[in-house]
């Protein structure tokens, strides 16, 4: 569907049910509690409402052109929603929105909005803190698309942000976008009070900027003749991929941003990064080319030459016309991430470089890494020349550079913002494993796990002094276009983590409330698909839970979705429907191996179906005992998740699987009562890629007490091989001659480090498991 047609669609749903019976003078009234949470709110009780009519104006200061197009913009907003065409104007009276300014409140980018039944006067420090007042005004009023009045409660709400760096980042290197699709995403951002968009231009795999005085830039280098279809598949899809945004253009997306006080931080990374630069003008390498624009998605060897005195007169000459481009930017990315110095070490021109600069190898930063800072650096001085600061990426950091010049990104995980912060860095989180929106294994999280990974994720690390927190100036979101290539993918991974991201950056850290998030969720969702936006429906799925009840095995099942949807299940197998039972409590099981299907009804609009399988064995809801210690981060329900069973799935983040760091498995279980025994299997999960390995070795034993055991079987099992997959759920298994037992104890041998052949050879491994089964 088009985005006009998904629009059309939403309309039709939300004038189904009891909005059919309403005239044109009901009232339906908003909330105030929006996403992102205002910092304050006062609602006035038994106060009338202040209603959207025709009649309504939204009053500007004269002569205010900011606080102007605002009140254009506010006024479109309130004709989407409500469906009510209101005016704007500078005399105000009644029934008026007011919009002002107010040097009293202490915030640069604070608001105060006071709502009465006859006047909405909302003031900001700034015209930036009037704009996000309004979008709190366009979040609060209801969906009623003219079908009913939209009012606002009576009360008062005194906002401002939490950091005053709140950024989301698109990567336009590797898949284009239009600049009017930009626009569409931009808008996203105003709606969760965002205002940076950090622009990443340049790619191995396309340049996408036009730079004048190096117009083989975007002749050469923005077209790359296809793309790699899958990772490591060694196929190609034989379309070529082009597009590159003239400077007019790039200007007309920095005037479309500002106008919703957003500003763009564009970015141009180097000395890696660079392949399609170096298809262009092989010159700048060091090896001289040929080069061609990448094809493949990845880390390269071949970077711009460090030693070159040409080549960083061409960084120069390309962030001077960015600079052109994007004037009223105060920072300048320009990378520094993932640029191997393979070629460094081998190359003349570099070794010279670094004997000129007397650079050496220490403990700390070899000397090609200080041949990179020195190489930043002096791209910093022309940054630094035009009164703007230079923004890199966390392995900027591996050179030792300035804190005074040098404003990080923290991608890497959190340990990098905590270093970039007690270094005395500005700093910038953006975490891969919490706010990388297009990591895939992230992007298997489903529903409320995957919002609340982001929502969860504590920016300023408690192991910082309240002095370093200060050096944490802001939040950032991230999408990489490997393999985001339409806005439909685009958009589902932006929304709804987009929503929880915006409370990171926005809200009071002590306000924050999971459950209390995702109350409020619903309508934030509502006006995405009202817009003709692509969130990520497993939202809305439904969650089925299983814990222990009393003994004997009998498990109690719970059926929750985040917006307390009507819920409809059945557990014969069968498809459920709107004539299937409705879930009104939590209901047990016990003995019988049972498949449960639900889903969510809202008006009419079904969810996909939730589907599990609790499947019993003699371990299935039995009481368990950890002698191991599971890691902090990947604990979820503890040792009952292991005989929940429920089996686990194609994400060991999901929170289906116990993880276990650097020690062997260890665990107890009681039968209750005496059983006979022959085997005993558990489920293990392997991604070597990310440290996973699975068990060398099994082991059981037997107790009648709990406290005397005797082995009765062990097993060998062979270490992961070069070339295993990733993603693969294998499970272990030992049998035995059939004996009586009442405890078992499973002792299962972790890979005890990484092989020669992994690239982190010699480190600890993970150990991820599930389900065990006793038979």
């Amino acid at each position: 569907m088009t985005k006009n047609q998904v629009k059309m669609w939403i309309v039709g749903l939300l004038a189904g049910g009891s909005l059919l019976a309403c005239s044109p003078k009901e009232i339906q009234t908003g909330n105030l509690n929006v996403i992102p949470l205002p910092q304050e709110i006062t609602e006035t009780a038994d106060a009338s409402p202040f209603v959207i009519r025709s009649s309504t104006t939204i009053c500007y200061p004269e002569g205010n052109a900011k606080l102007e197009h605002t009140a254009h913009l506010l006024a479109t907003y309130i004709k989407e929603v409500t469906g009510t065409e209101v005016k704007t104007g500078t005399k105000a009276g009644k029934n008026c929105i007011v919009l002002g300014l107010d040097p009293s409140i202490p915030q640069k980018e604070g608001y105060i909005l006071n709502i009465t039944s006859d006047q909405v006067i909302l003031n900001g420090q700034t015209e930036a803190g009037v704009f996000y007042g309004t979008q709190t005004i366009h979040k609060a009023l209801p969906i009623t698309e003219g079908k009913a009045l939209g009012s606002l409660p009576a009360g008062t709400v005194k906002d401002f942000p939490q950091y005053g760096y709140r950024g989301f980042m698109i990567d336009v290197g590797r898949h284009f976008f239009s600049i009017d699709y930009l626009k569409e995403l931009i808008d996203v951002m105003a709606l969760h009070n965002i205002n940076y968009f950090h622009w990443h231009l340049t790619e191995d795999q396309g340049w996408r900027i036009e730079i004048k005085k190096y117009p083989k830039l975007t002749e050469i280098g923005s077209v790359r003749k296809e793309t790699i279809t899958a990772p490591g598949s060694g196929k190609f899809d034989g379309t070529p991929v082009k597009g590159f945004y003239t400077q007019s253009q790039a200007k007309e997306i920095v005037a479309y941003a500002a106008e919703r006080f957003i500003t763009v931080i564009p970015e141009v990374d180097m000395p890696g990064h660079m392949l399609a630069a170096l298809a262009s003008y092989p010159e700048l390498g060091c090896t001289g080319g040929p080069y061609e624009v990448a094809t493949q998605f990845g880390v390269f060897k071949d970077v711009l030459c460090g030693g070159n005195e040409k080549t960083l007169q061409f960084a120069k000459d390309v962030i001077n016309e960015i600079m052109d481009i994007f004037p009223d930017a105060p920072y300048i990315h320009i990378g520094g991430d993932e640029c191997p110095k393979t070629e460094w070490k081998k190359c003349p021109k570099c070794q010279a470089k670094i004997r000129e600069l007397g650079l050496r190898d220490t403990k700390e930063h070899s000397k090609e890494n200080q041949l990179q800072v020195y190489f930043m650096s002096e791209v910093e001085k022309e940054i630094a020349k035009r009164g703007k600061k230079m923004l890199a990426w966390d392995e900027i950091l591996e050179g030792n550079p300035d804190p005074q010049t040098t404003t990080v990104m923290a991608w890497t995980g959190v340990p990098a913002s905590i270093r970039s912060a007690q270094l005395g860095h500005q700093t910038i989180v953006c975490p891969i494993t919490h706010l990388y929106f297009s990591n895939p294994g992230y992007n298997r999280l489903k529903g409320v796990n995957s919002v609340g990974r982001v929502y969860n994720f504590e920016p300023a690390s408690p192991k910082l002094t309240e002095e370093e927190k200060e050096n944490i100036i802001g939040v950032q979101g991230c999408i990489w276009t490997e393999w985001t290539k339409d806005s439909v993918k685009m958009e589902w991974q932006m929304m709804p983590r987009i929503a929880a991201l915006s409370e990171l950056q926005w809200s009071n850290p002590a306000q924050k409330d999971l459950n209390s998030f995702l109350k409020r969720l619903r309508h934030q969702l509502d006006l995405y698909a009202l817009s003709g936006y692509h969130y990520k429906e497993d939202i809305e799925d439904v969650t089925i839970s299983a814990g222990p009840q009393g003994e004997g095995g009998e498990a109690v099942v719970s059926l929750t979705t985040f917006d307390n949807a009507p819920v409809f299940y059945t557990t014969d197998g069968s498809e459920p429907t709107a004539e299937s039972p409705v879930y009104t409590q939590p209901f047990t099981l016990k003995g019988e191996t049972t498949t449960i299907k639900a889903k969510a009804i809202r008006n009419g609009r079904e969810s996909s179906t939730a589907t599990t399988t609790l499947e019993y064995n003699l371990a299935t809801m039995r009481p368990i005992t950890l002698n191991c210690t599971p890691d902090a981060g990947f604990t979820y329900k503890g040792a009952q998740l292991l005989v929940d069973g429920l089996t686990g799935d194609d994400n060991y983040r999901s929170g289906r699987y116990l993880g276990i760091y650097g020690q062997n498995f260890d665990a107890v279980v009681d039968l209750q009562e005496e059983k006979e025994i022959s085997s005993v299997s558990i489920g293990t999960y392997l991604v070597p890629g990310d440290y996973i390995f699975g068990l060398t070795g099994l082991e059981v034993y037997v107790s009648e007490d709990g406290k005397n055991f005797h082995k009765i079987a062990s097993k060998s099992i062979p270490t992961l091989e070069k070339g295993s997959k990733n993603n693969v759920l294998k499970r272990e298994e030992i049998s035995f001659n059939k004996t009586k037992a009442h405890y078992v104890r499973i002792v299962g041998k972790n890979t005890p480090v990484l092989p020669q052949w992994h690239p982190g050879a010699g480190k600890k491994t993970f150990l991820f498991l599930d389900e065990i089964a006793i038979q």
